[in-house]
């Protein structure tokens, strides 16, 4: 197995042993540290996501960035090109479960949103670096997405204290990431 899979195994078994309650008190830590970051007061169209198996749980910043007035964007992804769809999110009733069993906005047009439109997206991910660069499935929809229609956005990924890690062991199509939430506050990227 390649370092980046012992690296992925390795932060999978650690996310899956972190405690339910230990999980949430990081998970509030992050988004309080991203509702004060003047990344996210400046912007008013961010993509977010739903977490899943684990994942640090931003549905309370969702929640802040709807009282707040800002246009919450969720992905969708599409398998067979490996990219994402954006959409609008109004409400958590309006989710539906998608290709990887994570729960993603219905496909309606009238909720469709161009990647042009972004300001800032909070992604998740396994495991991260000071220089931004994030692990995570293997699917590479993030890195796609970075690299082509979304690449002027400003990019913070979501995560608890052990997925700050020495190398992710990037490799040349990864898109590094502006800077790393967590709840200590937020790492801006080294590179």
């Amino acid at each position: 197995m390649s370092k980046k899979g012992e690296l992925r195994r390795r932060l999978l078994a650690e996310r899956s042993a972190l405690d339910e309650g230990e999980a949430q008190k990081q998970s509030i830590a992050i988004c309080d540290r991203l509702q004060e970051d003047p990344m996210y007061r400046n912007a008013g169209v961010i993509l977010c996501y739903m977490p899943h198996k684990g994942e640090v749980d931003i549905r309370s910043l969702i929640e802040a960035s709807w009282r707040a007035g800002k246009k919450v964007v969720l992905p969708r992804a599409i398998p067979g090109s490996r990219s994402l769809e954006l959409y609008a999110l109004t409400s958590f009733g309006d989710l539906t479960r998608g290709a990887y069993g994570i729960m993603e906005p219905k496909p309606e047009d009238r909720y469709r949103v161009l990647p042009e439109e972004l300001e800032l997206a909070i992604v998740p991910g396994l495991g991260f670096d000071r220089r931004g660069y994030r692990l995570g499935y293997g699917g590479g929809y993030y890195d796609r997405f970075f690299s082509g229609a979304g690449s002027h956005v400003a990019r913070v990924g979501a995560a608890y204290a052990f997925q700050l890690v020495a190398t992710v062991y990037p490799e040349a199509h990864d898109q590094p990431l502006h800077a790393v939430a967590t709840p200590d506050g937020i790492r801006i990227s080294e590179e």
